[in-house]
């Protein structure tokens, strides 16, 4: 059962400048994304499949203690990863199944580190990062900067489709009530709290996936402006297997929906299930205090707003 929203019912007036420069901006560095992540497979292909000299594919095999495979993207993109990639190196060499071309182990354990090693550096040479990766925040290893290039990365097309149709409708309201600076403050707040609030709750996890999308910031402009402009009307496409409807929901009961939902599945499927309900929910939750502090103290900037409802 979903509820699509396409349109906010408003006749308040104004240009959302910053709301569609989000928009922009994330649709500028998928592009960016999209172009350079294909460099980095094409890369792949070419180096493990076409160039890869035959004694590095075989320590490879050694390591993965296999007869035959290419392993070459599995064991180099791990070796990348890790904190010190010569040590990585070392320790696969050391777990490495012996080669039996020598009659010492110390000799064999050597062979395969220096051809892994090879390996290695014409793999670092020769295939780039994968733009994605760089941009996403490990909430194992907290990074302000990745806090927000991550909020603006998405991870497939209908991620971010998605994600700016939702954020547009909500945010461009917000926006026109609370003003351009204090709009673009709570943007960056917002991916920079969701961000935190991520780490903190996967703490106890050793298999917590990174992150990438505006969802979080998405989520934080719903609950806003549900607690504004609780009477906004939103005009929704109701789809249900097949049926489908066109109406309007206040705009209160659209964010009650998605967040309870947001609250349920993460209760069901955990901080790992491949979406982040973490950032969805602390993003509803710094949204709302936001929408508290404005109706308390800035009551008249309100009042403007929810005439036209």
């Amino acid at each position: 059962m979903i509820f699509l929203p396409y349109k906010m019912d408003t006749s308040k007036k104004g240009l959302p400048l910053l709301t569609v420069l989000v928009c922009l901006v994330c649709i500028g560095v998928f592009w960016e994304q999209y172009s350079r992540d294909n460099k980095y497979y094409e890369a792949i292909d070419q180096y493990c499949l076409r160039d890869i000299d035959k004694p590095v594919l075989e320590a490879l095999r050694q390591v993965k203690h296999e007869k035959t495979g290419n392993f070459c993207h599995e064991v180099y993109a791990e070796v990348r990863e890790a904190e010190r990639p010569l040590l990585k190196l070392k320790e696969l060499s050391e777990t490495a199944k012996p080669t039996g071309l020598f009659e010492n182990e110390d000799d064999d354990k050597a062979y395969i580190f220096y051809r892994l090693s090879e390996g290695y550096q014409a793999f670092e040479s020769g295939v780039p990062k994968p733009l994605t990766q760089s941009l996403s925040y490990d909430p194992k290893n907290p990074d302000f900067l990745k806090m927000i290039t991550s909020t603006f990365s998405h991870g497939d097309v209908m991620h971010l489709v998605g994600n700016l149709l939702f954020f547009y409708i909500f945010a461009a309201s917000v926006e026109l009530v609370i003003g351009h600076l204090v709009f673009a403050a709570f943007v960056l707040l917002s991916s920079i709290g969701t961000s935190v609030a991520y780490s903190f709750a996967t703490a106890h996890l050793e298999d917590a996936m990174p992150t990438v999308g505006l969802s979080g910031v998405v989520m934080a402009m719903l609950a806003a402006l549900a607690i504004m402009l609780p009477h906004a009307r939103i005009n929704c496409v109701f789809w249900f297997v097949v049926i489908i409807r066109v109406f309007h929901i206040p705009a209160i009961f659209f964010a009650i929906w998605y967040v309870g939902w947001d609250i349920y599945d993460m209760q069901r499927f955990g901080a790992t299930s491949g979406i982040n309900y973490v950032a969805h929910i602390s993003g509803a939750i710094m949204g709302a205090l936001l929408a508290f502090y404005y109706v308390v103290f800035e009551q008249k900037r309100v009042r403007e707003a929810t005439k036209h409802y």
